[in-house]
């Protein structure tokens, strides 16, 4: 039977059939609904109101009758990421004139940056939540998705951001006169840009359908000139990507002489080891925790996001983004509130409550009902034991430890955001001498910005892709036995976090 379903704020009436999602129908009347576990009902974040029934999940509640919906208004915008900003270009050899725009596809978030290719200033950037991330939190959802035959539909909705974010990064941008377009993403994030079906990737031999590309702007879909040019990052794996290629160049790891390490912070976690002289890298599918996702009160770096937290005997402080309401908690306060509650002893070392933490059912609550239960901490516990153990791996199989490492780089889009001490503290990254480690930011941008910029960066990236070997972490005994350990706070072996006290 035919039913009306209404949509508020927006007033859109539309028609629907009994048993049909409210997702489905919110989808059929141009309207997005966030749905990033792709439907399954597990993350909880796809919450409308139905008159008559109050808060459902629109991925699994049926139309049953005339409906009004009303759906969350989200108008808080990503937090940009800084890079680190004392990379030099050996010289300055432009790939075109007039404009060049700088893109890092994330699976969350996507970054731009507009540059005056005459001298190479940024003339603006922007960020925003990669719109394809309603259809699922991470890159195995997408290619679920596409392998449904919503390859095209994932490629509109991340070229719809990036026109979007050329839109709002200055008013003052003529579109006419962009000549040049540099993407870094991971390797599911490309291969959807340039609208090729990414699902034969997860499968044997693991390897991206094309590693690279150089495109006209008529092929790209964006909005711009026909003949500009389009280049994508190269990816060596299905799930290390241009991002990485992008980070390595730019931290300059690749003409050291020492052995250095670079995490990258996000939805992959990838990390790469090596020097001048060798490049292994590796992902350690941490997945979406650290940026909000499958926790119930987490969420984006937006105003309205815990950004850091301490505990003070049983005093909780904390600091919010836009110095506003609390609505949640993002990736840094994540690691703070974990570490600062281990530190306290309001958890053990396996993520669970113990008496004193005032925990009600496995839920530990602060700050404007903000919350985190022990099901949420064992699954933050399970990423960054991945993203440990897969850097962990790495200097094992080359026979060093962490402490033979010259420098430990972090990338990501939040990685400026973190608090070293708490990583440290829950396990994520290696205790070693803290002038060590160089936060770079969001460098898969900086080095898409130094591609655009400099022949030189362009050859070593060339050149880098080329010696890059990926080592498969599931096939890897070592990093299963790394990845077991890794699954307490900080370790089970206290050993090799010295400086943690608890």
């Amino acid at each position: 039977m035919s039913r009306k379903v209404t949509f508020l704020p927006s007033n859109i009436t539309v028609s629907a059939e009994d048993g049909e999602v409210i997702s489905s129908v919110a989808k059929s009347a141009g309207l997005s609904i966030s749905t990033p576990c792709g439907g399954d009902g597990r993350c909880g974040r796809c919450l409308v109101a139905v008159e008559g029934k109050g808060n459902v999940l629109a991925c699994k509640t049926l139309v049953d009758g005339d409906m009004t919906v009303t759906i969350p208004e989200d108008t808080g915008k990503v937090v940009a990421a800084k890079d680190y900003s004392e990379s030099v270009l050996d010289d300055f050899t432009p790939l075109s004139d007039g404009l060049g725009v700088a893109v890092d596809i994330g699976t969350t978030t996507v970054a731009l940056d507009v540059l005056d290719m005459s001298d190479g200033h940024v003339i603006s950037s922007a960020a925003d939540v990669n719109g394809q991330k309603r259809l699922g939190d991470d890159v195995l959802a997408r290619i679920q998705y596409a392998s449904e035959g919503g390859t095209e539909e994932l490629r509109s909705l991340v070229l719809k951001t990036i026109d979007n974010l050329i839109d709002t990064s200055s008013k003052d941008i003529d579109r006419s006169d962009i000549t040049s377009v540099y993407i870094a993403g991971n390797t599911v994030m490309e291969h959807l840009f340039l609208g090729v079906d990414p699902t034969p990737i997860r499968c044997e031999p693991y390897e991206p359908v094309v590693k690279e590309a150089e495109i006209t702007g008529e092929e790209s879909g964006l909005n711009i000139p026909p003949s500009a040019k389009v280049v994508t990052m190269p990816c060596i794996s299905a799930y290390v990507g241009g991002d990485i290629t992008s980070d390595i160049v730019f931290s300059g790891m690749d003409r050291s002489e020492g052995i250095c390490l670079l995490i990258d912070v996000g939805t992959n976690g990838e990390v790469a080891l090596g020097n001048a002289d060798l490049m292994i890298v590796c992902s350690s599918s941490a997945g979406p925790a650290f940026e909000g996702g499958n926790l119930k009160s987490g969420m984006l770096a937006k105003p309205g996001a815990i950004d850091s937290v301490h505990i003070d005997g049983s005093e909780i402080r904390y600091t919010v983004i836009g110095d506003t309401e609390p609505k949640g908690v993002c990736g840094s306060g994540i690691i703070d509130l974990i570490s600062q509650l281990f530190k306290a002893g309001f958890i053990d070392k396996r993520g669970n409550f113990t008496e004193i933490s005032g925990a009600v059912d496995g839920t530990f609550v602060f700050g404007n009902n903000i919350s985190i239960s022990e099901a949420e901490i064992k699954d933050v516990i399970m990423t960054k034991a991945a993203i440990y153990s897969a850097a962990k791996s790495l200097v094992r199989n080359i026979g060093l430890d962490f402490n033979d490492l010259d420098k430990v780089y972090i990338a990501g889009g939040f990685g400026n955001y973190i608090d070293m001490e708490s990583a440290i503290t829950m396990g994520m990254f290696p205790d070693v001498p803290r002038d060590k480690y160089v936060y770079l930011g969001n460098s898969s941008l900086a080095g898409a910005r130094s591609a655009l910029l400099s022949e030189t960066f362009r050859n070593r990236i060339s050149y880098v892709f080329q010696r890059m070997t990926y080592l498969d972490l599931s096939s890897d005994p070592v990093f299963y036995d790394e990845y077991m350990s890794a699954q307490f706070l900080p370790h089970t072996d206290s050993a090799q976090f010295p400086s943690v006290r608890y």
